[in-house]
């Protein structure tokens, strides 16, 4: 579990709280400036749902017992994308049950990215939230791939070639493309394994009639057999880029050991 605390720089600054399927992340970020003070990551205790597990780290851990301006909490949860200029709020929830079905007794919650026209629906577990406001005031919840979305969306496309990016976090992966400040694609598919993702990867790729010589694939996060799945995209499509986070941008200070690059993202913006 790294950790590195700098007490000077504690109070008053951010709090990101990433919740993973599987892990519970901390970061501390600065007052002034993206700069990353402190992180710790530990496992979640399995047959314990997140509010407990939750529960049980405010009892133990410093960082959480600390004051902070602003808390950012980031949940690994399914989420629906609505173009803003069809988004009604009191519509959202319906739409979002429709299309996640065992997801009908959790809160919904909505952010907008005005930056790529629309509203991300998302679902946390009801006891999670209460632990969370119970305990912090000024506190903002987000889906985990908003920050990346929004960074590599900034970043553009270089030399006129399209880019369709593949992100894997736990056992999912996570498929989308930018064209003029919008999505062009968007979905998550359950992908354990490298050669699901081939699969999938291929199948959005073909689906999207982007240029096999000329267009791109970015694979990024935490990719098992990384250079098998390269390796075999490279057979059908000539541009793979096996990215890490310098191929992204993202600054050095923030690229810690073990942080998800998602939250990298969260703690560059």
């Amino acid at each position: 579990m790294p950790s590195t605390k700098n007490e000077s720089l504690l109070k008053g600054g951010n709090l990101i709280i990433r919740i993973g399927i599987d892990t519970l992340s901390l970061a501390v970020v600065g007052e002034t400036a993206s700069s990353l003070v402190s992180f710790e990551q530990t496992p979640l205790k399995s047959g314990l749902s997140a509010a407990a597990n939750l529960i049980e780290s405010f009892r133990s851990n410093e960082l959480l017992q600390k004051k902070y301006a602003t808390v950012y909490i980031m949940v690994d949860t399914p989420t629906m994308l609505i173009p803003s200029d069809e988004y009604k709020a009191n519509e959202a929830a319906m739409l979002y049950d429709h299309t996640f079905t065992d997801n009908e007794q959790q809160l919904k919650i909505s952010c907008s990215l005005p930056e790529l026209h629309v509203v991300a629906i998302f679902s946390i577990d009801r006891d999670l939230k209460t632990v969370i406001d119970e305990h912090f005031s000024d506190k903002h919840f987000l889906p985990i791939c908003l920050p990346l979305w929004r960074h590599l969306n900034q970043r553009g496309n270089s030399h006129g070639r399209q880019r369709l990016y593949g992100y894997m976090h736990g056992d999912r992966l996570e498929i989308f493309r930018f064209n003029q400040n919008r999505f062009k694609f968007c979905n998550s598919f359950a992908a354990s394994q490298a050669q699901d993702a081939l699969y999938f990867l291929l199948y959005v790729f073909r689906q999207l009639a982007m240029d096999a010589t000329r267009d791109e694939i970015y694979v990024i996060g935490d990719i098992p057999r990384k250079k098998w799945l390269t390796d075999q995209l490279h057979e059908y499509v000539k541009n793979i880029v096996p990215a890490d986070a310098t191929d992204l941008g993202i600054d050095q200070s923030q690229r810690w050991q073990q942080i998800p690059l998602d939250m990298m993202a969260m703690i560059n913006s």
